[in-house]
């Protein structure tokens, strides 16, 4: 959880606590971006190589 909290800007540092709900909701958006980003770039390929 702490590596998908890192992803929407938490820390980790000693006296931070936990990681809250949003921080983790915002480090979610990114792996989804990301996914969204290999689909396309797969899609891109598959086309080019069919030309």
């Amino acid at each position: 959880m702490r590596l998908i909290a890192r992803l929407g800007g938490f820390l980790g540092r000693k006296g931070d606590g936990e990681p809250g709900l949003k921080t983790i909701w915002l480090g979610m958006q990114r792996i989804m971006d990301f996914a969204a980003g290999v689909k396309y770039a797969r899609e891109v390929s598959d086309t080019e190589s069919c030309v």
